[in-house]
């Protein structure tokens, strides 16, 4: 592993404060997350750590001996699956501090570049990649992109670093996702409503629209593209959707939705999207998107059938392993490996009337394999 510091400004502009530090911490004094969680189960701790992270692309099927250009990989939630998927990776973070943490994480890949610094300050030379991941990063910027037209400049500037073949993965908040409309506070912002009233106070941090995307990304002629529909989101995903597998009014009842701590919602989500899914709507209501785009025709071939993610089971609140079984929509639960087997660790979810939320008190932790 290479840490490379030629382009970092000498402040850390991104950050979610001092508890950082403590996840650096904890990082070096422990041997592993579960030993981490029963000490501290604090929302940024679990979001940082989680193994959950890996699911939004641990499906993927990365061509053999690729390279990969990781932008934004903040404290490292998914680098070690990329290092484990291809043979070159490189990963961009403006934050030494979380620069540090991805360090930590990956100490024994021998296939890993770190460099800390802004995209836009960065010179690659010649290298070109066949991935680009932009794991919630796209929607910040014009906040490091300083021109009239930020998102296709920056997307410009992408480009240019991408083999003729190669592919962007952008994983983002739809702005009309269901759970903004039933009220929860935008992701970014915490504003309710923001980004389906068109972000009125704020133009910088902001979400996008399925067709709005599509139109971004073609005028960087990035126009060949792919949607894919995690659920809950793009952060926690359980589920995994396409245009060409997408959810059915029988197995949207495997879904469970969760919220921030405190959220207040008007309706139930599953309710809502059971009827827009009898209306063909749900692509227009997915809470996120994962895009692979490029500039050349896509023929990523996915076997939803051997898809596996980690899953909260809403009958037993422990974690399952979801397995897409039948490519006609059906889905099935495979049961816990071994109901008298000592678990490592689980989450505990506390369910009340309105929300699913993460309780201060979880102490354990079911690992992914």
């Amino acid at each position: 592993m290479k840490v490379n510091y030629d382009f970092y400004s000498g402040k850390d502009n991104y950050s979610d404060g001092n508890i950082e530090n403590e996840i650096i911490e904890y990082e070096e004094k422990y041997n592993n997350v579960e030993e981490i969680f029963k000490k501290d189960i604090r929302w940024p701790v679990f979001y940082h750590l989680t193994p959950i992270r890996k699911n939004i692309l641990n499906w993927y099927p990365f061509k053999e001996q690729s390279s990969v250009l990781e932008i934004g990989a903040g404290m490292g939630a998914i680098t070690e699956l990329l290092c484990e998927k291809c043979k070159e990776v490189v990963s961009v973070e403006l934050s030494k501090n979380r620069a540090k943490s991805i360090e930590n994480r990956n100490k024994d890949k021998d296939n890993l570049e770190i460099i800390v610094g802004n995209l836009n300050d960065i010179d690659f030379g010649d290298r070109k990649f066949d991935y680009i991941t932009l794991i919630g990063v796209f929607e910040y910027a014009a906040l490091y992109t300083n021109t009239q037209n930020p998102y296709k400049d920056f997307l410009d500037n992408i480009k240019k670093l991408l083999k003729p073949d190669g592919k962007l993965l952008i994983a983002i908040e739809n702005k009309f996702g269901m759970k903004y409309w039933l009220g929860a506070p935008e992701d970014h912002t915490n504003i309710k409503y923001d980004g389906i009233t068109g972000y009125d106070k704020n133009n910088k941090v902001r979400t996008f629209g399925k067709e709005e995307l599509k139109t971004i990304l073609k005028n960087s002629e990035l126009s060949h593209t792919k949607f894919y529909y995690p659920l809950p989101d793009y952060k926690l995903p359980s589920l995994i959707f396409s245009e060409d597998f997408l959810p059915t009014k029988e197995n949207i009842k495997n879904y469970i939705p969760y919220y921030y701590e405190n959220t207040e919602i008007e309706f139930d989500e599953i309710k809502a999207f059971t009827e827009v899914i009898k209306d063909n709507m749900f692509e227009f209501f997915a809470n996120s998107f994962l895009v692979e785009a490029s500039s050349q025709e896509i023929t990523t071939n996915i076997d939803f059938e051997k898809i596996k993610l980690i899953q909260i089971s809403k009958e037993s609140k422990k974690f399952y392993e979801k397995d897409y079984t039948k490519k006609d929509n059906k889905s099935e639960i495979e049961s816990l490996k071994n109901e008298n087997q000592e678990l490592k660790s689980k989450i505990e979810i506390i369910q009340n009337s309105r929300s699913y939320k993460f309780a201060r008190g979880i102490s354990k932790f079911v690992k992914g394999e």
